[in-house]
């Protein structure tokens, strides 16, 4: 690929972003209404399963979390909409619909050409999620479902890009180039999304979140921290071991050599349950 065909391809992402022209689907109505719903100061469970009904494949993944090892430890399966939910918690059964909608976007049928990149993103994403999930179940003032929702979304900008770039099939076909732009615009592009599916600011904060805390360590840890170090942790993971005394986002978490293993249990549980689920439900 070319420096010029590189350069028209970064403008024209610059050129959407700063327009707000994101073209990726919108979420889906159920998702959309069961966010809305869990935002206002009162809800029920006969609410959100009114809601959630209309869509046969989410009551499924609902069943089939709830009756999981994770979740059911009492070993009673329920065949209950109502006892399903009251089982996960409104955010597990949130979390759920945002899992399957953006497995839905990831891996829908009209992606066929850049299937494998978007394979790859969606298994990183899970476990960023499953990790982002571990640190915050840690933390006293961070709710870790919240958490799982950030890394669930953090690399949705790299989907954005790469359907863009379907375009400009040289620019795909050129590895290098590529993901110095996926490196680049990753961040600025899954902020953007997020903010146009009307997450909460801490949520949208925590695509970018280097931009969003300096090096003092005096301040409470937050989403981005959480995100911050759950990458961190997934980039180093076949490279050069972590130094956790030097991240001020560790200290700020209590973060350490000693304390990861624990995590790293926490991680491996979670994603296996989820992967588990997932692949139930399919």
């Amino acid at each position: 690929m070319t420096d010029q065909e590189q350069f028209r391809f970064v403008s024209l992402l610059a050129r959407e972003l700063g327009h707000g022209n994101i073209s990726l689907p919108s979420l889906p109505d159920v998702v959309s209404r069961v966010r809305d719903l869990l935002e206002k100061d009162s809800c029920d469970f006969d609410q959100v399963g009114r809601i959630v009904t209309v869509d046969p494949i989410l009551v499924s993944q609902l069943f089939v979390f709830a009756n999981s090892a994770y979740y059911n430890q009492t070993g009673k399966r329920t065949d209950s909409l109502e006892i399903a939910i009251g089982r996960l918690g409104f955010e597990l059964v949130r979390n759920t619909a945002m899992s399957l909608a953006v497995k839905q976007l990831m891996l829908g049928e009209k992606h066929k050409e850049i299937a494998p990149q978007l394979r790859s993103i969606w298994a990183r994403s899970m476990k960023l999620s499953a990790l982002a999930f571990a640190i915050a179940d840690r933390q006293k003032d961070i709710n870790a479902e919240t958490a799982y929702m950030c890394g669930l979304f953090y690399d949705v900008g790299q989907l954005y890009i790469l359907t863009k770039a379907k375009d400009f099939p040289s620019f795909l076909g050129d590895t290098d180039s590529l993901q110095a732009v996926l490196d680049e615009w990753r961040g600025p592009t899954s902020k953007s999304i997020v903010e146009a599916w009307k997450f909460p600011d801490a949520v949208c904060s925590s695509m970018e979140p280097a931009e969003h805390f300096d090096d003092l360590s005096n301040y409470a840890p937050t989403l981005s921290d959480v995100i911050y170090v759950a990458d961190l942790v997934l980039s180093s993971s076949n490279n050069k071991p972590l130094d956790y005394d030097e991240i001020p986002s560790c200290e700020r978490l209590g973060i350490s050599e000693e304390s990861m293993p624990e995590i790293t249990q926490a991680y491996e549980t979670k994603l296996h349950s989820t992967q588990q689920s997932l692949a139930a439900a399919s």
